[in-house]
């Protein structure tokens, strides 16, 4: 099955998304922290939040890739859409993972 070009965009918006999320969680396992939720969870509530982004800019199509979350999960830029710190994929974890030494 051939994806139109917006189905691509947003299946790697994922993919980056994802992988962004995933590479944060091994940075933290290295300096020996753990995760007191299930990983899905995390991925979860990221993808859940790029949605409401993508979803408040108003634009039509509601595509994954317009939301303005994605600046702050790639590169800790803050967000227009919220008053919130600019590093959601770390708050996140940072509420969820406990220190095992």
């Amino acid at each position: 099955m051939r994806c139109d070009d917006g189905e691509e965009i947003e299946l790697q918006v994922i993919r980056d998304v994802l992988d962004t999320v995933e590479e944060r969680l091994l940075e933290w396992e290295r300096h020996g922290w753990r995760l007191t939720i299930p990983r899905s969870l995390i991925y979860a509530t990221v993808l859940y939040s790029v949605i409401v982004s993508a979803r408040a800019a108003r634009i039509f199509p509601a595509r994954l890739d317009r939301a303005d979350i994605l600046d702050a999960i790639f590169d800790g830029i803050e967000p227009s859409d919220t008053g919130t710190a600019g590093r959601p994929v770390e708050d996140l974890i940072r509420r969820h993972t406990v220190h095992v030494n």
